[in-house]
């Protein structure tokens, strides 16, 4: 009976210093890591702890490093800032930061951030496709009389290889214009700016992520979010 109290005590006594330290940091405004500090380190093989206890200002301050990373790290750089460093040694260790109000913890990558981090690369790569069509030009003798700007749209769909539709309620729009030899999107701002449209089109993400279409804004470009249907 008394060994298991003292083991309680002991545990108690663990959790309570734990707290503490944690408290500290929290309310110490110098207790922060500095992600411009430039440091020199030169490890082979060491836990991971090795190599953020060398990031951190302050002893009592250190980094707090999930027990679930535990691949060891070899690593030789001088006079590199702590985030090219963090740059460098989570993907070695299939580890991910977060940075908050000077505070740094490190967290292995779970599955979950694996699917999104392909979500955004299949975007990214989506939307530079997009940008490159969008820079393509027209072919010669492309010309519009008196033509909906939905059957417009269509036509250069066909040429660029993009899904472009109209703005909503705005298909019905007459185009007359010439567009030969224009880049896709000198002809879309031409043709918006004929149709006094509101000023964007709608252009389909081919991957699917977030679904259906999202808004290109050719005028009077809005500060806010891109509606997507």
């Amino acid at each position: 009976m008394e060994k298991m109290i003292g083991i309680l005590f002991v545990l108690l006594a663990v959790l309570v210093l734990t707290s503490c330290s944690g408290k500290n940091q929290a309310d110490n405004p110098a207790c922060y890591v500095d992600m411009g500090m430039r440091v020199t380190i030169d490890v082979t093989d060491v836990k991971p702890q090795v190599v953020f206890d060398q990031l951190a200002q302050n002893p009592d301050c250190a980094i707090t490093v999930s027990p679930f990373v535990r691949k060891h790290i070899t690593l030789h750089v001088e006079n590199a800032t702590v985030s090219q460093v963090l740059a460098m040694v989570c993907p070695q260790i299939g580890a991910k930061y977060i940075y908050n109000e000077g505070h740094l913890v490190i967290k292995p990558i779970t599955v979950v951030d694996k699917r999104e981090a392909r979500k955004w690369e299949e975007f990214n790569r989506d939307m530079a496709e997009r940008n490159r069509k969008l820079q393509s030009r027209l072919p010669e003798g492309m010309r519009f009389e008196n033509a909906t700007l939905s059957s417009v749209l269509e036509e250069i769909s066909k040429a660029s290889g993009l899904v472009i539709k109209p703005w909503r309620g705005e298909g019905n729009r007459k185009v007359t214009i010439d567009v030969s030899g224009m880049t896709v999107n000198e002809a879309l701002k031409a043709i918006v700016l004929q149709v006094d449209g509101r000023g964007a089109v709608m252009i389909k993400l081919s991957y699917g992520f977030p679904p259906g279409y999202i808004q290109h804004w050719l005028v009077n470009m809005p500060f806010h979010y891109p509606v997507l249907w």
